[in-house]
């Protein structure tokens, strides 16, 4: 991929969080609750069939941040970490299968169902997939969010 190309694609994906941010209720000092219904999922251009709701903080600044991601049926996710300090996620919905490393090994993923729990360390490379259903997650984070890919 050329560099024009992911300078784009990074633009795209800034806006998208932006407009997530927009939409999120982020100040931890105020008392708020939100439905499930109340919460507003923006599809990211650069990520086709995935949509985040951002619900406390700004994924792009220091600080806590909680948001919930769909991830679509059939999706393959290629090795990657991330540079938060911490990242918890649990799985709402769906089957995720989630591995370690720096190579995408199918026989190395585990099966996580509702109610999985995973922390991802900063800079730890992992990889996932989901198969025949959507699945949901939780994650609560400390940002600035990043997701690089693992490069060899």
């Amino acid at each position: 991929m050329d560099v024009r190309k992911k300078l784009m694609l990074l633009a795209i994906a800034g806006a998208v969080v932006a407009s997530a941010v927009a939409l999120a209720q982020n100040n931890l000092a105020t008392l708020f609750t939100l439905t499930p219904g109340e919460m507003k999922f923006v599809s990211n251009p650069a990520r086709p069939g995935r949509a985040s709701s951002v619900l406390v903080g700004d994924p792009a600044k220091v600080g806590v941040y909680v948001m919930r991601t769909k991830l679509p049926a059939n999706l393959k996710i290629a090795p990657h970490s991330h540079s938060e300090a911490w990242r918890i996620a649990t799985v709402l919905s769906g089957t995720l299968y989630y591995g370690h490393g720096d190579t995408f090994d199918e026989s190395k993923l585990k099966a996580l169902g509702p109610g999985s729990l995973l922390v991802e360390p900063k800079d730890v490379p992992h990889f996932a997939m989901t198969k025949d259903e959507e699945v949901m997650l939780h994650i609560v984070g400390e940002g600035p969010a990043a997701t690089n890919p693992v490069r060899k």
